[in-house]
């Protein structure tokens, strides 16, 4: 299939894009997914996306965007294309492996923050993400000579490559877009030019609208001072060949955020069919019987202060009397079933990220309390726990991004390797290590914070956000905002099949 035959079906395609493609047996298959994506340019980036998607790659995962992939109603499991059935006895599967996990606790800040807030952290936090992602970046397939700015004016004429860190994006007279940027020697220009010929700047242009202040990124393009004019791009991103690990032994795990103990929106009712569902009561507790593990990414109850008038929303406004109702529900969880607990901003911990781990004194002895962000490995899947909260931030700056859809965000988190790009966007800590930086490719990344389910899969890492427990309150009504409650995510770590469990319609 040549460009010809594109233009025909209403789309332009760059020529490395083509040449991808043309190489593939499963062409046609892209092809068709493209057209029902409505993308009228596609580029190289475009074409490893869908070829990141493919069977071959990710192996028996059925993830589609979040509006498509319907929940099992526990009472309507014709619903389901999985067996759902009641059982009079429960025999879990999952009782008969031991629990196979390892923390990376290199990877989070409990017990390591020793940050004073002084001028020499702020220089050696954001040092700390530039080395880290500059790291990832030389190893891009380009092959121009990879220059420091201080040597840029040796260059004049010449096509270059640099490795830098945004201070600031705006728009020109000329509706060009400048960046300014440095990297540990000294800050340059360089510009994106707008209207410029040729399809592959109209879509570097667009790419170009996404860069963010404090983004780390890899720039092509000819010196012609004092500026650079940019001719390629890149975030640090997830290699195309990437591949998601698969557990070995036949055992699930359950991903919860955002439960709000304490709430008086908390759905106690729907909460409870869920304990009864994991003791292995009623439908689908041959699903119940494989869960191994579950994750809790923060918010486990709704707090004390976290915004005005918040006591006018609680039942309960002891925090400890909270953590209470949590330790409460711990208990009844089957004692072969490992919890991982990270916190988020509602939880007894300080409000800037990376957050310290839940103490003992209010999650218990039984959980494994991690901090936010914090990297385990389990089952030989390597899993990444962050709250979210910096979701907020990205909706609000980036186009096309919105509450409706968190996974899109997260896919943002995988391009540019971080969790937390902006400075300020949320509360941060400078930290001499900038914890929020994804140095290592997860197979699962999970999130919560939004309130909302949303699932996709990108570049062979699975994009978990597992929703909420709490009812619509007043300040998301106000938003327009509309949650999605008591909808469980549940994995297979063995065939990477997701489902979604519905206890609210039950």
């Amino acid at each position: 299939m040549n460009s010809s035959n594109f233009s025909q079906l209403g789309i332009r395609i760059s020529l490395e894009a083509e040449s991808l493609l043309n190489s593939r047996q499963d062409k046609e298959d892209i092809v068709k997914r493209l057209l029902n994506s409505g993308k009228v340019f596609v580029d190289l980036t475009d074409i490893e996306n869908e070829i990141a998607g493919t069977p071959d790659l990710i192996r028996n995962t059925d993830v589609q965007d979040s509006q498509e992939l319907q929940p099992v109603s526990l009472n309507n499991p014709s619903n389901s294309n999985t067996e759902v059935r009641s059982q009079d006895f429960f025999h879990p599967a999952a009782k008969e492996y031991s629990s196979d996990f390892k923390i990376v606790h290199s990877r989070e800040v409990t017990g390591k923050s020793r940050t004073t807030g002084s001028a020499d952290d702020f220089v050696a936090y954001f040092r700390n993400r530039y080395e880290r992602l500059a790291r990832i970046l030389r190893l891009g397939r380009s092959n121009l000579p990879l220059i420091d700015l201080v040597n840029i004016k040796k260059f004049v004429n010449q096509e270059v490559r640099v490795i830098v860190m945004v201070i600031e994006v705006a728009k020109t007279k000329k509706g060009n877009i400048l960046v300014t940027a440095e990297d540990l020697s000294g800050s340059f220009k360089i510009v994106f030019s707008h209207g410029g010929q040729g399809r592959d700047n109209e879509k570097l242009f667009e790419n170009a609208g996404r860069i963010l202040v404090d983004d780390v990124i890899s720039i092509s393009g000819k010196v012609l001072e004092p500026y650079i004019i940019a001719k390629e791009f890149e975030w640090p991103d997830i290699p195309i060949t990437h591949q998601r690990k698969f557990a070995e032994n036949d055992v699930s795990a359950v991903y919860l955020s955002d439960i709000h103990f304490g709430s008086r929106y908390f759905l106690d009712k729907y909460f409870e069919l869920f304990v009864d569902w994991l003791q292995g009561k009623g439908e689908a507790s041959d699903i119940a019987g494989k869960v191994k593990y579950i994750f809790i990414s923060g918010d486990i109850v709704d707090g004390i202060g976290i915004y005005p008038n918040q006591e006018k929303e609680l039942i309960i406004k002891d925090v400890f009397k909270q953590y209470e109702l949590f330790r409460d529900f711990v208990e009844q969880v089957p004692d072969y079933i490992e919890i991982f607990v990270c916190p988020g901003n509602h939880d007894a911990v300080r409000r800037g990220e990376p957050m310290p781990a839940l103490g003992k004194e209010f999650v218990g002895d039984r959980v494994n309390s991690l901090g936010n962000p914090s990297t385990l490995i389990v089952e030989g899947v390597k899993h990444v726990m962050y709250h979210g909260t910096s979701i907020d931030s990205l909706i609000a700056t980036l186009p096309n991004c919105s509450y409706n859809h968190p996974e899109k965000v997260m896919v943002e988190y995988l391009r540019r390797r971080h969790l937390s790009t902006i400075y300020g966007g949320n509360p941060i800590v400078p930290e001499k290590v900038d914890y929020m930086v994804l140095e290592e490719e997860p197979d699962v990344l999970h999130c919560g914070h939004v309130h909302k389910n949303g699932y996709t899969q990108y570049r062979g890492t699975l994009l978990i956000n597992s929703g909420t427990f709490q009812d619509r309150t007043e300040f998301q009504i106000k938003q327009g905002h509309v949650p999605t409650p008591c909808l469980i995510p549940v994995c297979d770590l063995k065939t990477g099949k997701l489902r979604t469990l519905d206890f609210k319609s039950s």
